[in-house]
Parts: C-alpha cells; sequence; structure tokens
C-alpha cells in the first residue's frame, strides 16, 4: 500500500456521491478505535454490473481521449490480420465498465447492498474526501466486444489514522474481483484510497495551477517518437533499455474529457471549486485517466501484439491543468517466455505525477 507524506498529495478517482464536498462546518472528527475498523473490512459484496456490453464505441472514445492509436484496439484491417473478428478492449478499462452513471446509480440487477460502507462511516465522524492512491492490477486476459463486465469487492484493510499534507484521515484498501457474463475472471485489483478531512489551504492554492504554465514553459520535453507498431522482438531487448520518453500537456481538455471516457463524474474532475474543497490547486486527473495514459505509454513501445499481464501504480502529485507530464521507463527484467518487467515514471512540474512498473508478454 502506498502511503502519502507529508509533502506530497495523492489524487485520483472517487468512489462515493459525497466526495468532493468539505467535511469543514458541523461535523466533530471523532477517531476509530481499531476493533471498529477491523468491523468494516472482509465483507464481500457485489454483484455490481456493466450498463452496457463491451463496444467499439467505448473503446473509440477511450482510445480518443488517451491518444491510444494502438491498431489492436480499433483497426479492423488490423484485427483481421491477426484473426480477430471483434474489437479488442484497452486493459486499462477495467474498471471503467462498471462504473455508475452519470446519476451516480449502478446498472440494472447490481446488488443494493452499498460497496463503501465504510466511506460512509468515515465521512460521519468528519473524513469526507477521497482520492486513489495506488492500483495493483493483474489482467488475465483481454476483453472482446460484446462481454459484460461485473465486479465483486472487498475491503481488506484500512489504516490507523494518519497525517498527509492533504489533511488527517485512513488509508483503504479494497480487492476487486472483474468477472465476464461467463464468471470468468479477466482482472483483479486491489486499490488503495485515502479517505480524510481536507486540511486548511491558503489563498495562494487556487492560483498554483496558474503558475504552472509559466513552470512548464521553463522547463524542457523531450520530443514525441510516432509509434510505428512493428512488432517488439524479444531478442532485441536488453535490461536497462530506455523507452522512449512521451510528453503530455495537461489540459482542461484532458482531464475533463478523460474523465468522462472513464466514467467518472466526480465533480472534483471538473469543478474547480470542488477540487478546492478538497484541499487540491484545481481539477484534477482520476486515477483511470493515469491508468489508461500509462498503458497507452506501453503499448505505444510494446506494439500491438504485446500483452499487458500486470500494472502497478503509485499516485503522488496532482496531474491539472497548465502543466505538462514526461513519461520515461525502462527493462527491469527479461523472464521466460518472452516475460519483460519495466519500471515507469510520469513526472510533472511539481514532481512525480505516478511511479510504477509492469509485467507485458510479448
Amino acid at each position: 500500500m502506498s502511503m502519502l507524506s507529508t509533502d506530497s498529495a495523492l489524487v485520483a478517482s472517487r468512489p462515493r456521491h459525497y466526495l468532493g464536498q468539505s467535511a469543514t462546518g458541523s461535523i466533530t472528527l471523532t477517531a476509530f478505535e481499531p476493533a471498529e475498523l477491523e468491523a468494516l473490512t472482509g465483507q464481500r459484496l457485489g454483484p455490481y454490473n456493466s450498463f452496457n456490453p463491451v463496444s467499439r464505441v467505448q473503446i473509440w472514445q477511450w482510445c480518443s481521449a488517451m491518444g491510444d492509436r494502438n491498431p489492436l484496439y480499433l483497426d479492423e484491417a488490423y484485427q483481421a490480420s491477426v484473426g480477430l473478428q471483434q474489437a479488442v478492449a484497452p486493459p486499462a478499462m477495467m474498471q471503467m465498465w462498471t462504473m455508475r452513471d452519470f446519476n451516480m446509480d449502478y446498472a440494472p440487477g447490481s446488488t443494493s447492498a452499498e460497496p463503501y460502507r465504510v466511506f460512509d462511516e468515515l465521512s460521519s465522524r468528519g473524513y469526507a474526501e477521497n482520492v486513489a492512491v495506488s492500483y495493483d492490477i493483474s489482467f488475465h486476459r483481454y476483453l472482446h466486444e460484446g462481454a459484460r463486465p461485473h465486479h465483486y469487492t472487498t475491503v481488506v484493510a484500512i489504516s490507523p489514522l494518519k497525517t498527509t499534507a492533504l489533511g488527517q484521515g485512513y488509508f483503504v484498501t479494497e480487492q476487486v474481483e472483474y468477472l465476464d457474463q461467463h464468471e470468468q475472471c479477466f482482472a483483479e485489483a486491489l486499490i488503495t484510497y485515502f479517505q480524510y478531512r481536507a486540511a486548511a489551504t491558503s489563498a495562494s492554492t487556487s492560483t498554483e495551477a496558474d503558475t504552472d504554465t509559466d513552470n512548464a514553459a521553463a522547463r524542457h520535453f523531450p520530443e514525441n517518437t510516432p509509434p510505428d507498431f512493428s512488432p517488439l522482438e524479444f531478442s532485441s531487448l536488453e535490461l536497462g533499455q530506455q523507452l522512449p520518453a512521451l510528453t503530455i500537456p495537461i489540459t482542461h481538455k484532458l482531464v475533463v474529457g478523460g474523465a468522462i471516457a472513464s466514467q467518472d463524474f466526480i465533480p472534483v474532475h471538473h469543478n474547480a471549486p470542488a477540487a478546492r474543497a478538497a484541499a487540491m490547486p484545481d481539477i484534477f486527473m482520476n486515477i483511470l485517466t493515469t491508468c489508461g495514459l500509462c498503458g497507452r505509454y506501453l503499448s505505444d513501445w510494446s506494439g500491438p501484439g504485446a500483452r499487458l499481464q500486470k500494472l502497478r501504480l503509485k499516485l503522488l502529485a496532482p496531474n491539472v491543468p497548465g502543466d505538462t507530464m514526461v513519461m520515461q521507463g525502462a527493462v527491469s527484467a527479461l523472464g521466460e517466455d518472452k516475460l519483460v518487467d519495466v519500471e515507469f515514471s510520469g513526472a510533472n512540474s511539481r514532481g512525480f505525477h505516478v511511479t510504477g512498473s509492469a509485467t507485458l508478454s510479448l
């Protein structure tokens, strides 16, 4: 589990409708006893269904927002050349399929049990803000057009009370199982959130994003090399081999468009006052968009013949409009059966936005 330090802020998607609203006011902070936290863990809840089957339209919308041009996902000529008769979804879309709709409702047939009772309980004690901290995902196979995903979730750990730059709160880790209509598991994830009471911020915080435009202008960004998606030969790889850098301008369009493409309608990703009430400088990128950009970065390099098997992310400084993120990586291990491990990072003017590692099968 990734932990927030006292001088960094980890940010991403919010799982509950009340998130993004300030915990200030008449609510009194009340710490939890260890037994109370333990009682909130261990219950497997679900299913939480998808509203629609995996579709070419949603795959296109996702790839468009992420800038992902891998021919595996939407190029019918390429798909036919490798014997595919249906579109294939980027694996990073895993969480998007079973997200709630615009009105914060789950799809028909889902359980009526609230999946995040722990966040309700924490909110009632004054810890009403929430950011995601980390992903640890195993992908067992890619989804094809027409699949009907659903998921089950279990809260597996809650930390003692912690103090961070965002405020005081608790780290909550859930284990999520993603299955298709045949009850076959296609992905599993450990997702850690930080549920907190926002710390007081100075008036200058609201203009921090504007100063980042000047910071970005003063930084040097490597030029992007367009991927040719030619097959990546395992025999050509060496330990320490560098991946091409990828420069990504962080715009309002990317932050909002990524949230919409990932079915995330939480206000902090499109409403600046809501984000600032959560101790953020501006609207900020959600974890699903970060995950999608990491997936794009890896597949730009590895090509359409590679398959992502594991992805581990830790989120640090927020990605806010007016900044620029540069992604870099290197081969960290070469294994049997053409398995390749990569360590990567994405940095903006505040420091690292994301650090992580991945395992790909060529």
